[in-house]
């Protein structure tokens, strides 16, 4: 396994981190587009189902026999269900919150991987992430601005994605250190979640217009890549040093809301904007 404390190693596992978050902001907003048509369980299984082509991709042919050999069979399974978990929350909460919305509630998962990357992984938290993540999340609190009256039940589904995407970069961190192949995790991660979405898309079936389709497929295939992508970046870098990275997610669904939704931003969220990409860089110039 590549350890990362170097500049290159680094630089590599932002980029991929923040090419995940992106992809992940793209995930969330075609769920949304189709949410109202599709049942949870259809929008699940096409998210593991069309990801197969993104594990043959990138796993090498010689390499297929071997994709599910691994040391860390407990790590891996639990791992596998965490997705899984992550998916069926946003899905409902894309469904019943505006996107920008449930992405924002998702980010106090990179708060709860600095307080727990210490107990569960050993890693030492440097102040500067503590800093760093504290101000991507003070960000969140502007780009949303929260007041009681905005408080729904519905909120308690991004918040329950929220703590399971922190263990999520927890067991990816767990299972990159243990020298784990980023295509065997995502091996099992895949057949997990097919195994269990399966059903549940066949006993929750509706019909599916020529236009979802499409869109299901580019469900599995954004999966896919925003894994792999993730994966490889816990494979070089600290859970709680790349947790501010994973904000980028919000500016996907920024952006994502105006292109697809008309959801113009404001200047409170282009401020909020402009300190989580700040963060993001205060914590890699000072961790590098």
């Amino acid at each position: 396994m590549t350890t990362p404390d170097t500049t290159s190693g680094w630089v590599k596992a932002a980029v991929l981190m923040i090419a995940a978050a992106m992809i992940f902001a793209v995930l969330d907003g075609l769920s949304k587009v189709i949410a109202n048509d599709q049942s949870v369980g259809q929008i699940v299984w096409a998210r593991y189902t069309f990801a197969i082509p993104v594990l043959i991709w990138a796993s090498p042919g010689t390499e297929w026999r071997t994709l599910f050999r691994t040391r860390e069979r407990k790590n891996q399974i639990i791992r596998g269900l965490i997705p899984l978990s992550i998916s069926i929350s946003m899905v409902l909460a894309v469904r019943h919150l505006p996107l920008a919305d449930a992405t924002v509630i998702l980010y106090m998962g990179p708060l709860l991987v600095v307080a727990l990357s210490q107990p569960l992984l050993g890693e030492k938290v440097r102040l500067s992430a503590w800093i760093g993540v504290f101000a991507g999340f003070l960000a969140v609190l502007i780009v949303t601005r929260p007041g009681v009256s905005d408080i729904s039940l519905y909120a308690l589904f991004p918040i329950a994605a929220a703590l399971f995407y922190a263990f999520f970069q927890i067991f990816t961190r767990k299972l990159g250190a243990a020298g784990e192949r980023p295509e065997t995790t995502l091996a099992w991660t895949l057949a997990i979640g097919m195994a269990i979405s399966t059903p549940l898309a066949a006993f929750t079936w509706e019909p599916i217009s020529s236009l979802n389709w499409l869109i299901m497929i580019a469900l599995g295939l954004t999966f896919g890549l925003a894994q792999i992508f993730i994966i490889r970046a816990f494979a070089l870098a600290p859970a709680n040093r790349l947790a501010p990275f994973s904000y980028a997610q919000i500016i996907g669904a920024v952006l994502f809301g105006v292109v697809v939704f008309g959801a113009l931003p404001d200047l409170w969220t282009w401020l909020g904007i402009a300190l989580i990409i700040g963060a993001g860089l205060y914590v890699m110039k000072s961790c590098g």
